[in-house]
């Protein structure tokens, strides 16, 4: 019965700590991820990614910008969460600085 019971527990805890190993991390921040300051790619979804990391400081170029979504890693925004900002996402970048509370810069 002692053997039983331990073979159990071996199987729970591996199956525990699994499922801790292959979770991805979530994130409503979606990082830019082109080096074109052009509007046509600063308002295209495609070019944002969400990212756990925020890897922003400065005020010179969009950095990217939180929405209320989250997503796994490495994805895009959802469209009418993103829709909603791009207007704000490109007056950031002519005037190099945030429109908004949900937009971070660069330098």
């Amino acid at each position: 019965m002692k053997r039983k019971l331990l073979g159990v527990l071996a199987i729970v805890i591996a199956v525990s700590a699994s499922a801790f190993t292959t979770k991805k991390a979530n994130s409503n921040f979606y990082v830019y991820t082109s080096a074109s300051t052009l509007q046509a790619d600063i308002q295209n979804a495609s070019n944002y990614q969400s990212s756990t990391l925020t890897p922003c400081s400065g005020a010179t170029d969009v950095c990217g910008v939180t929405l209320t979504t989250s997503r796994p890693a490495g994805q895009t925004p959802v469209a009418t969460e993103f829709n909603a900002e791009k207007a704000n996402l490109w007056s950031s970048q002519q005037a190099h600085s945030p429109a908004n509370a949900s937009i971070d810069m660069k330098n």
